[in-house]
């Protein structure tokens, strides 16, 4: 299974298109969403390597915008969508989806080719998935990453 690559200059591309149609200063981002200037800055000119998870979900909070669209996933935002707030808990959701998928947790850590710790840290709710890994969790699962997160 091939997963999308995150790719810095979309994010940044996409960022940038969103200040621009909110409008919003990256001075009044930062401090709306309680992120430092130069971070904000350093995504817009694709320093930074991805966003984390946190500073993701609050930029589409912010914004009220799709997942996929701010990872370049889809091309055009979707107009008329409902917005949710995106999980802030996968544990629940991992295990139904995979209960669903009638997969164990032991073949779902070899599909992903990930650690057991890394498997344990999110099912236990210990930590968020990376934006890649939202990524491919989202493909894992067969659905958009807007979907896996609400």
């Amino acid at each position: 299974m091939l997963f999308h690559m995150f790719e810095v200059a979309n994010f940044a591309d996409k960022l940038s298109e969103q200040m621009l149609q909110y409008p919003v200063s990256v001075k009044q981002l930062s401090e709306n969403i309680n992120v430092s200037y130069s971070t904000i800055y350093n995504f817009l000119k694709g320093r930074y390597k991805q966003p984390n998870t946190e500073i993701f979900f609050r930029l589409i909070e912010y914004f009220q915008c799709s997942a996929d669209y701010m990872l370049g996933l889809v091309e055009f935002p979707v107009e008329c969508a409902t917005y949710y707030p995106p999980l802030r808990i996968y544990g629940q959701r991992i295990k139904e989806l995979l209960k669903a998928r009638k997969t164990t947790q032991l073949q779902f850590i070899e599909d992903l080719h990930i650690s057991s710790n890394l498997a344990y840290t999110w099912i236990s709710d210990k930590a968020l998935p990376t934006i890649e890994y939202l990524i491919k969790l989202s493909h894992y699962f067969d659905m958009s990453v807007d979907m896996f997160i609400q």
